[in-house]
Order: structure tokens, then C-alpha cells, then sequence
């Protein structure tokens, strides 16, 4: 029983789906998507880009092939490259000041999350780093609303070590990756 709650809390804060009910939680409580194209844009690039990679991988034999690392290196993959995009289409299409926030705030945690990665060779956690990130630039636009939604951080953390998915030296990384990366975004553009 408690290995399929861990499931379904890991499915739940897969960074596509925690971004999906982050955006839906700030459209709620704030103003940010004053105009409902930013609301669909935030939707296409920090959500369904990211999570098609999922579907994509059936159709790609080598990548089903590795299983549940191709999996996770294709999500990955997606996921920056759709924050790359995102991030460059938001500061073209002059998106409203905190969209931009959003999106460098995904690109620098997914930066810093392949540099220790591959570079330092440590599996730091994306669910940590997937969740913090968006609770801390959650927390700057709505401020004390924002602690009832915390619970997915140590939920996160608990579902990921009941699977055995990560150590907790590597959801601390991930979870620190997210806040910093999120603050140092907010400090450089005076958020």
C-alpha cells in the first residue's frame, strides 16, 4: 500500500505535472496571467512539451530499449529543451515579468541539474529540484497561501526514498538546486 502511495505521489511531482498544478495554483491566486494566452503558454512549455517526451519514448526503440534511464534521459532532454524554447519566446514575446521569472527559474534549475549530473556525477534529485523551485517563486507572488501547498516537498522526498529512487544526500541537492536557482533568478532580475 505504501509503495503505490510513493507512486502515485512520484507521478503526481514529475516536473511537468508539478509545473501544471503550480501554474493552475498561481492562476488561482494572482493576476500574473491577466491575459489567458500566458496561462496556455506557461501550459505548452512547462507541462505538455516536457510530458509528451513520455509517449515519444515508445516510438523510439533505442530509447525504450534502456528502460526506465532512456525514459528518464528523454524527459530530461524535453524538459530543457522546452525550457529553452519557452525562456526564449517569453523575453521575444515580451511575456508579462513574472512568466519570465518562471521560465529562467526552469532553465537555470535544469542547468545546474545537468552540471551536477553529468559533470559532478551526483543523481541530484529532478522531483526535489522540480518541486522547491516553483514553491519558492510561489511563495514570492502569494506569499503565506502558498505553505498549505509545501506538503508536496516532504511527501516528495518520502515517496522518492520509499522507492528507492534517490538518497537523501540527492534530494537535498535537488531541493536546494530548486530554491537557489529560483532565488538567484529573482535576485538578478529584482523580483
Amino acid at each position: 500500500m505504501q509503495l503505490k502511495l510513493a507512486k502515485i505521489i512520484s507521478i503526481i511531482t514529475t516536473v511537468p505535472m508539478f509545473a501544471l498544478f503550480t501554474i493552475l495554483f498561481i492562476h488561482k491566486n494572482t493576476f500574473i496571467f491577466n491575459d489567458v494566452k500566458w496561462l496556455y503558454f506557461c501550459i505548452i512549455f512547462l507541462t505538455l512539451i516536457p510530458i509528451s517526451s513520455y509517449f515519444i519514448q515508445n516510438f523510439i526503440p533505442s530509447i525504450k530499449a534502456q528502460g526506465r534511464e532512456g525514459e528518464r534521459k528523454l524527459a530530461f532532454i524535453f524538459g530543457v529543451l522546452s525550457y529553452i524554447l519557452g525562456t526564449i519566446l517569453a523575453f521575444y514575446l515580451n511575456a508579462p515579468y513574472k512568466i519570465k521569472i518562471i521560465f529562467l527559474s526552469y532553465l537555470l534549475s535544469s542547468i545546474v541539474l545537468t552540471f551536477i549530473n553529468k559533470v559532478i556525477k551526483i543523481k541530484a534529485s529532478g522531483h526535489a529540484c522540480g518541486v522547491s523551485g516553483p514553491l519558492t517563486f510561489t511563495f514570492r507572488f502569494i506569499g503565506y497561501k502558498t505553505l498549505i501547498f509545501s506538503i508536496a516537498l516532504p511527501l516528495t522526498w518520502w515517496a522518492r526514498l520509499k522507492m528507492n529512487r534517490h538518497t537523501s544526500k540527492e534530494l537535498v541537492i535537488g531541493t536546494f538546486v530548486g530554491i537557489f536557482s529560483t532565488l538567484a533568478v529573482l535576485i538578478i532580475l529584482n523580483g
